[in-house]
């Protein structure tokens, strides 16, 4: 759990720097780490990809195959199920209570939690993050997503006050728990050989998140996270 509560640190970090009265990164600043960050998720993507790649030729491409099958089931998985639209709705709730202002006052304290609670927790990081930590102990992805949302913090606190960083609890309970559940689950996985394809398919989504980042394509990320249930389903049943 490393990862998390690293994330939910830096989260009540930049809300206290906020509170004590710091003044805020340029605009021109929070871009450059913005792109730093974006850069340096487009790297970890390619290696956690090189690290789940191994064996012989042969191996390798039966990985690659499965992994390239898992993300498109993944995606007709999660067109089915509407999984980005689901997203896109939460984001636009979450947007007006965080962004706008309802007629003739503020929003709710309640109101403030909940959407910072999507933004923070409803992302492809929060999700892969703890995926790859459970399963090898990397929190490489939870790090880059921590000053992320260390960011975004310093956005919120200065516009809905301070108290956002009781976000940092749903976040540490959210992913801690996904990082103990694959931990628990992964001499199992390790016995059916889906670690790696797993791994791999992480490191794909991370690829596509750092597209995502730059900007430089609209990618449906929501639609592809079945893919990693599909990579352990397929490397169960191929590998």
């Amino acid at each position: 759990m490393t990862g998390s509560l690293i994330n939910a640190a830096l989260i009540v970090l930049a809300a206290v720097a906020v509170g004590v009265g710091l003044p805020a990164p340029s605009g021109r600043v929070q871009r450059r780490l913005q792109v730093l960050l974006a850069g340096l998720t487009l790297g970890l993507g390619f290696h956690v990809m090189w690290l789940g790649l191994g064996g012989t030729m042969g191996q390798v491409l039966r990985q690659v195959g499965v992994v390239v099958l898992a993300l498109m089931l993944g995606r007709v998985t999660g067109q089915a199920l509407g999984l980005q639209e689901t997203f896109n709705r939460l984001g636009r709730f979450a947007r007006a209570r965080l962004v706008g202002q309802p007629e003739g006052g503020t929003w709710p304290a309640g109101e403030v939690f909940r959407a910072a609670t999507v933004v923070f927790c409803l992302t492809p990081l929060a999700f892969v993050g703890p995926l790859q930590e459970g399963l090898r102990g990397d929190p490489r992805a939870l790090l880059i997503k921590g000053v992320v949302d260390g960011l975004a913090t310093l956005a919120l606190a200065r516009t809905r006050g301070w108290e956002v960083a009781a976000v940092a609890l749903p976040v540490l309970a959210f992913q801690g728990t996904m990082t103990l559940v694959v931990t628990g689950l992964r001499v199992r996985l390790e016995a059916i050989g889906a670690v790696d394809v797993l791994y791999v398919t992480s490191g794909f989504l991370l690829l596509a998140t750092a597209l995502v980042m730059f900007p430089i394509l609209r990618i449906r990320l929501a639609d592809y996270l079945p893919s990693l249930v599909w990579a352990a389903l397929l490397g169960w049943w191929v590998l």
